[in-house]
């Protein structure tokens, strides 16, 4: 049964919009079938075109990739990846097309889009896979230890390159103790990536809020969030006070990463966004010094909005697509925390008792008298002098050092393992500890902040 046949037409000044088709769904229907096609304009940059799917109720999954000739199906028992199985409930639902891009064709005819959704009479005879995992079981030590962990990755439920079943075989050879799941507008993979995995690796739910003028990573989020900025005049402050609300972790990725149309709406460009809305940025993501990388400049924006008085973890990740993307000295970020659940982890994360590292340990620490009074995350009163000490082990020559308020205050060669001593100036609000290569132009490692009260 044909429910919805629509063509639609766009332009270059369409870029950036929402698209809205409701359709009816007569009862005794078990499950859709949706095709979807557009042009891409060129080959790069392309267009980029996605769907969203509404119930009567909730979104029912996205399907952001990059493919412009896609067919989605969804039943009680099976889904395409991206989307959520369960009934076809009858009623009014809504499949959204949402304009990230638009790149004019060579040929100068406005672009098209065409959406065709026909409603089954029988259950689909296939599907992703329907096995459900329940999260990892991890007994409080009582200790708090540094745990590693990977915040970002993509699977086929988004843009992803590989399968959930790629994605976990390789993880168990990783050494990972967590690791977030973050496709783009959808956790509808977590619970099979959970039951790959079992206790192997502590599997936990994410989404990539992909808006048009960046993106964030909501961490621990397990159902939808409307990511939709400028939507009946939702803003990126609305998106952030939502994932708090829904007992998420709100992390500002990628913010320096490259403009619109190279990577559209990667870019952090919410000017007037207020920082004390967000946990984290991301301040290194992939390799250093990666053709694809501006790292250098995610690290500055955590740096202005610390000196700006806003407390914000370091966290930093793969963003990986593909198997290719664990490879090299990409960094991962290690939390201190007393075991893996979900719960330890995100409040380590909103703590900021983290460093972020593609290898070496490193750690910040304010001591007095020879005690720690002190670590990342923690504040200590300035006019009680305490001495800040950054300590690494395991590194290769480098250089350590103190930043202060964003500047070099000391800088030591080390080898293996180092420490680095300064007096906390009464001028500097906040200190980490850096590890870089001995030309100073690759990060090592980097600690989230201590705060100097």
């Amino acid at each position: 049964m044909d429910l919805l046949r629509v063509t639609g037409s766009l332009t270059r000044a369409d870029g950036k919009t929402y698209r809205q088709h409701p359709f009816r769904v007569p009862p005794g229907i078990e499950a859709l079938r949706i095709a979807f096609t557009y042009d891409r304009g060129g080959d790069f940059p392309h267009s980029l075109v996605t769907l969203q799917l509404f119930d009567p109720i909730v979104c029912r999954g996205a399907a952001h990739r990059f493919a412009p000739r896609q067919t989605i199906e969804i039943g009680e028992h099976g889904a395409t990846p991206g989307f959520l199985p369960g009934p076809v409930s009858a009623g009014e639902w809504t499949a959204e097309i949402d304009v990230h891009c638009v790149i004019p064709r060579v040929d100068g005819r406005a672009n098209e889009y065409r959406l065709e959704i026909e409603g089954l009479a029988s259950s689909l005879p296939g599907g992703q896979e329907t096995i459900r995992g329940t999260a990892s079981s991890f007994v409080p030590t009582g200790e708090r230890t540094w745990l590693r962990g990977e915040l970002h990755v993509h699977s086929e439920h988004s843009d992803g390159r590989w399968t959930i079943a790629d994605i976990a075989e390789r993880a168990r050879g990783r050494g990972l103790d967590f690791l977030f799941l973050t496709d783009h507008n959808t956790a509808s993979g977590v619970d099979l990536l959970r039951a790959r995995l079992g206790d192997a690796v502590a599997v936990h739910p994410g989404i990539e809020l992909t808006t048009y003028h960046g993106h964030a990573l909501a961490l621990g989020a397990e159902h939808w969030l409307d990511w939709r900025t400028g939507l009946r005049g939702r803003t990126a402050d609305d998106v952030a006070r939502d994932v708090r609300a829904a007992s998420a972790f709100f992390v500002v990725a990628h913010p320096d990463a490259p403009p619109d149309d190279v990577c559209t709406g990667c870019r952090w460009t919410y000017a007037d966004f207020d920082p004390s809305l967000a946990g984290a940025v991301e301040v290194w993501g992939g390799l250093w010094d990666g053709p694809e990388e501006r790292n250098q400049g995610c690290l500055e924006l955590w740096r202005n909005w610390l000196n700006a008085g806003h407390r914000l973890t370091a966290t930093g990740a793969t963003d990986a697509h593909r198997p290719e993307d664990w490879e090299g000295p990409v960094p991962l970020t290690y939390v201190r925390a007393p075991d893996a659940s979900l719960p330890a982890i995100l409040e380590a994360l909103r703590s900021g008792r983290t460093y972020v590292s593609s290898g070496p340990f490193l750690e910040l620490r304010a001591l007095r008298g020879g005690q720690v009074v002190a670590e990342v995350g923690d504040s200590v009163e300035r006019s009680s002098r305490p001495v800040v000490e950054a300590h690494c082990q395991g590194s290769p020559p480098a250089l350590l050092r103190v930043i202060a308020n964003g500047q070099v205050v000391a800088q030591e060669p080390v080898t293996g393992e180092g420490r680095l001593a300064v007096p906390a100036d009464p001028g500097r609000s906040w200190c980490c500890a850096e590890l870089w290569s001995p030309a100073g132009d690759v990060l090592l490692a980097v600690t989230s902040a201590l705060y100097l009260a």
